[in-house]
This record gives structure tokens, C-alpha cells and sequence, in this order.
């Protein structure tokens, strides 16, 4: 198995830590509350044939952003935000 590329990723939010590895279409796969590093992950490599795999760690996982706010480790605040209620 060879090892994923690391590269850090600057956005808007903050700096995230990225792994790559495939050909073809791009396909993202996260955790919560994990950590991945060069050696990838088992679940995501079945993809790399037929894919560009991205992982990424989230804020508080290896070289990515810390949380400066509570509510950045939180998806409620994102729920709130978009969940349209059917009413």
C-alpha cells in the first residue's frame, strides 16, 4: 500500500490537513473525533482505484486548526443554520 500525500489546505476557516491519493473523480471522506496520517485509511483505500480520495482531518485532529470557539467542534450550529423544517 503506497503512502497518501499530506498537504495543508488554507481556507476561509482555518488551515486543515489533507491526504490524497487515486485517480479519477474526486470523493471527500471525514471522521469525527479521528485522526488520519500517511498511511491512509482502510475504508478509503477501497476507493482510490476509481477516485481521487481526499481525508481530511477536522479541527483538533493532527496538523489542522484548533478550535477557538466551542461551538467550531459542534455541528448543531450548522444545523440550525441549514435544516429547513417542512412547515
Amino acid at each position: 500500500m503506497h503512502s497518501w500525500e499530506r498537504r495543508l489546505l488554507n481556507t476561509s476557516r482555518g488551515k486543515f490537513e489533507v491526504f490524497i491519493k487515486g485517480k479519477g473523480e474526486p470523493l471527500c471522506v471525514t471522521h469525527h473525533y479521528s485522526e488520519y496520517n500517511e498511511t491512509g485509511d482502510y475504508f478509503a483505500e477501497t476507493f482510490t482505484t476509481t477516485h481521487q480520495v481526499y481525508l481530511v482531518n477536522l479541527r483538533e485532529t493532527g496538523y489542522s486548526e484548533k478550535a477557538h470557539e466551542f461551538y467550531q467542534l459542534s455541528m448543531l450550529p450548522y444545523l440550525i443554520a441549514n435544516v429547513k423544517t417542512p412547515f
